[in-house]
């Protein structure tokens, strides 16, 4: 089942062009990526497997330019500080339309690159890549009631970088 993806970015905010109905204004995304790895050993000493400590990667996206380009291009060229960035991808609920699903909300957050590329045989606009960089993040999960498409709240974790602690 597709998805669509969006991000919002606060304080100072950051608008996009989507008008998805709920998600005016967003920042439309078209792929991405993040995650956390956390080396570990294997000792006798200690009996078994022995965790490190977790090494949480930047969160990267593909997106159209559009309005938000310039602005962010400035974010990364002044280290400007973002109180928040949100992902929310949505899929389909039935007759209650797009339902959130995954919800990615960043703090302390920064503007680590942006990338642009195109082509002009037949793409719309350039695209751009961006990474931002965060101290914190909470994840949220909803599972989707698959014959009536309602959620759900299923799942949560939080990590914060800085303290490097789950509150």
């Amino acid at each position: 089942m597709a998805f669509d993806t969006f991000l919002e970015i606060k304080g100072p905010d950051i608008a996009g062009e989507s008008t998805a109905k709920g998600m005016e204004g967003k920042i439309e995304i078209f792929s991405f990526s993040w995650g956390a790895s956390n080396p570990t050993t294997v000792s006798s000493a200690s009996g078994g497997l022995t965790g490190g400590k977790v090494s949480v990667s930047s969160f990267n996206a593909m997106k159209k330019t559009e309005k938000s380009s310039a602005l962010l291009f400035q974010g990364c060229a002044t280290g400007q500080h973002y109180e928040t960035a949100t992902v929310t991808m949505r899929k389909a609920g039935g007759d209650a339309g797009q339902k959130a699903f995954l919800i990615y909300k960043f703090e302390d957050v920064m503007v680590e690159s942006i990338q642009w590329s195109g082509s002009t045989g037949g793409d719309d606009s350039p695209t751009e890549s961006i990474s931002l960089a965060f101290g914190k993040v909470e994840i949220e999960y909803w599972g989707q009631n698959p014959k009536k498409g309602d959620v759900k709240p299923m799942g949560q974790a939080a990590w914060n970088i800085t303290t490097v602690s789950s509150k």
